[in-house]
């Protein structure tokens, strides 16, 4: 360690001097140590292999492909626990040859192009993508200068490392340019028994794969020993190991497009591209591995045929686990699938169970005492720390939980996932429901306090007064303060921290976004779609901004409103209704009512008549019209008891909102003649707010009789059946509530000043 610190002084071209001299003189016994240490650990003879270059170090100690082919075997020897260590004795030999392992140099020698792509492969496996990618851009613009099996592995990691990154697009250009640069020729015709078995390369680590390729380029200290002793071999056993090679590589190259496509949702084209692998492998008489079924079963899936998705997955269960030491837990992948294609299926609960399940399986293969030394990279091998998906499982299991109705535990579950994705819009947008569903929830817990819209009754006899309650539930749990930003920087369920949320999500979704979708021709020719990175989803597409946009406003507005924020829930209601020339009929219904509530709150009424006029009422569609049928899983919506679920019932509540409007305007006979047509066209059955309405119309309209006597006691009995069976389930805003209020002082100064005494009964408004 020494003698590295004092060759690190010198100047850089002191050290390529150097180098250039260990290359060139090779003595016939080093070259002997360096293929019987190579041979060695290939065979994962590990203490054999360090013993064999202990000796060539000694006669070469400034030798980097030495140095570098050490730190490999070390670090294997380890079973790939001290990962730090490795990446400092990397750090260490960059610094005695005299560069710097985060700095590519495209005049860099083949024996720094190693060391850099070893580098690469550790910071990938770490989840690091962007700080690999940066070092891989540099090696990919001179490929041509880079060893066959350098350059191979810089384009595979590559690849691998957009596809982490959710940029497939990206990877489909690298995998392309890998088959032209590498597989230029069609393969020749390989027996199938010299092939290796399917299972055999499944279960082989990915890891060593790509570390002992950088190491086998630049375990041998001169690279002519290796070129003469395949010289000496037969032509046919040559040709036999390349087809072979060339035939895996074509094979991996062939499954990061399908998944590339699948992410991209590229469905027709994935679909042809795993059949051609598949048909090869039945072919050639190998068995379908673990990735080729998970991505049938993801194929599936994406088109919707879940039942088939389940039977596909479920032929996992018939290939014996991997083990443990080599990549991701094949139970954790099996789980989570299940739990997703469950989710589609419209069964939230059995999705949470697998999900569980999935959890604990990533728990299964961990260290204990990794987790209590807190020193994950020298305690944690680098197959777990490359298989950690954590993330993911949250994410999967907060959204299945939200679709329970259980927002706080899916609050807790996305704010986890918040650490590693704080770029995802749609992230920010599942936190602001999570925060609006506990907030509804204590919505229910008030209405069910106030089970009757009659309070209680006052007196007996002529002096019997009822005593009515001035709202059914008071949406607006606390006024909009400027001064109160401060609250949002807790992460709690709050409609403060959904304030904050809402605005985080409307500032990352890209704006004027193309919407066209492609035709089957465009897609076969190879024409990619505008993609937006959205971890650790898939990325989205235009109509996908478009929708998760529309569904962003119609949050803000409503927040805005139980903030009383009038002007913003306004602005964001507008907004809303010109995002998009094909706008869900839904969200057209939600953002013309949310307008309407903050005119009238604003005092402009008659510009809130015109929002909420029932023509404008159309189809309550969920979805865009522009987005293609099949591009996502057309998953079960689950029917809310407050939700307009019909056009009929939609029309229902604009006559009601519209009403409250004309009674707020004075127009008592127009409010009086729309709630005559609601109740005719519900037969009766209606919430409360309609209830309350009616009466306060006819006290205005000094028509006690109708409140009084007989119709007193037929209002009672319908108040009484309309709370029990719309208790906490009619959640849509009604102005009502706004209307009940601002009005009931000057409705009981009208009420004392009529006719006092003439009345049996009289009615008297009681604040609580």
């Amino acid at each position: 360690m020494a003698e590295s610190k004092s060759s690190g002084e010198e100047p850089q071209e002191t050290a390529a001097s150097t180098e250039a001299t260990n290359t060139s003189d090779t003595t016939d016994t080093e070259r002997e140590w360096a293929q019987a240490a190579q041979a060695e650990f290939t065979k994962g003879n590990y203490v054999s292999a360090l013993t064999h270059l202990n000796q060539l170090q000694a006669t070469r100690p400034k030798d980097a492909k030495v140095l570098m082919n050490k730190a490999v075997i070390e670090y294997y020897k380890s079973d790939l626990k001290k990962t730090e260590i490795f990446r400092k004795q990397l750090v260490d030999i960059c610094s005695q040859c005299g560069f710097k392992i985060d700095e590519v140099d495209s005049t860099d020698e083949v024996d720094r192009s190693v060391i850099h792509l070893n580098h690469c492969i550790v910071l990938y496996h770490l989840h690091q993508y962007r700080a690999a990618l940066s070092l891989l851009e540099k090696m990919y613009t001179s490929l041509e200068s880079l060893e066959e099996s350098v350059g191979i592995g810089v384009c595979l990691v590559m690849a691998e490392c957009h596809l982490g990154a959710h940029h497939p697009e990206k990877a489909l250009t690298v995998i392309a340019h890998t088959e032209t640069t590498f597989l230029p020729q069609p393969l020749p015709h390989t027996p199938s028994h010299k092939q290796p078995p399917p299972q055999e390369k499944e279960n082989k680590s990915p890891e060593k794969s790509s570390v002992s390729g950088g190491t086998g380029s630049s375990s041998s200290s001169s690279s002519s020993s290796s070129s003469s002793s395949s010289c000496s071999t037969s032509n046919t056993t040559d040709e036999i190991r390349c087809s072979a090679t060339q035939e895996q590589l074509r094979g991996k190259l062939q499954q990061l497009r399908v998944r590339a496509m699948l992410m991209m949702r590229a469905l027709r084209v994935a679909k042809k591209e795993l059949k051609t692998i598949v048909t090869h492998a039945v072919t050639a008489g190998n068995s379908l591995n673990v990735t080729l079924i998970s991505l049938k079963s993801q194929l599936e899936y994406l088109r919707g045929n879940f039942r088939k998705a389940i039977k596909v997955l479920n032929q996992c269960a018939a290939i014996p686990p991997p083990s443990l030491t080599y990549g991701p837990s094949l139970g954790v992948m099996y789980y989570n699938n299940l739990g997703v294609i469950h989710l589609g299926l419209g069964k939230p609960t059995v999705a949470c169970l697998y999900l569980q399940k999935a959890l604990q399986e990533t728990q299964v293969a961990e260290d204990p005492s990794s987790t209590q030394s807190g020193d994950t990279l020298s305690s944690r091998p680098l197959y777990q720390l490359s298989s950690n998906v954590q993330p993911e499982l949250y994410y999967n299991l907060g959204v299945t939980l939200l679709h329970m109705n259980k927002p706080d535990k899916a609050f807790d579950f996305l704010l986890e996932v918040l650490q590693v994705y704080s770029m995802n819009p749609r992230l920010w947008l599942r936190l602001a429901e999570c925060c609006i569903a506990v907030h509804k929830s204590g919505l229910g817990e008030d209405i069910a306090s106030k089970k009757s819209i009659v309070q209680g009754t006052v007196g007996v006899g002529i002096h019997r007064k009822i005593c009515l309650a001035t709202c059914v539930s008071d949406h607006n749990k606390k006024h909009y303060d400027p001064q109160s930003e401060s609250d949002a920087a807790f992460p709690e369920p709050t409609l403060e921290f959904a304030r904050l949320c809402l605005r985080n999500a409307l500032t990352l979704l890209p704006e004027n976004v193309s919407t066209a979708s492609l035709t089957d021709e465009q897609e076969a020719s190879g024409v990619m779609p505008e993609l937006y990175p959205a971890g650790p989803s898939s990325p989205l597409r235009g109509t996908e901004v478009v929708s998760l946009r529309v569904s962003a406003l119609a949050c803000s507005a409503y927040v805005s409103l139980c903030l009383s924020d009038y002007s913003t829930a306004l602005r964001h209601a507008e907004t809303l209704l010109v995002a998009h020339p094909k706008i869900p009929g839904v969200y057209k219904l939600l953002g013309h009512l949310y307008a309407g509530e903050a005119l009238i709150s604003l005092g402009k009424v008659s510009e809130a008549v015109a929002h909420l006029d029932p023509r404008l009422v159309g189809d309550l569609t969920l979805s865009p019209s522009a987005q293609e049928a099949g591009q996502s899983p057309p998953f079960n919506i689950s029917n809310q008891g407050w939700y307009p679920g019909t056009t009929a019932t939609a029309m229902q509540v604009m006559r009601y909102n519209l009403s409250v409007a004309y009674t707020v305007r004075g127009e008592l006979e127009k409010a009086n003649n729309l709630l005559k047509e609601v109740w005719t066209e519900s037969n009766g059955n209606m919430p409360a707010q309609v209830i309350m309405l009616a009466m306060y119309i006819q006290l205005r309209m000094v028509n006690c009789g109708a409140v009084s006597d007989e119709h007193g006691i037929r209002f009672h009995q319908d108040i009484s059946a309309m709370e029990k069976r719309y208790q906490g389930k009619w959640g849509t805003r009604m102005l009502a509530n706004y209307c009940w209020t601002l009005a009931r002082d000057d409705a009981l100064a009208h009420h004392k000043h009529q006719a006092k005494g003439q009345s049996r009964y009289r009615l008297e408004f009681k604040t609580y």
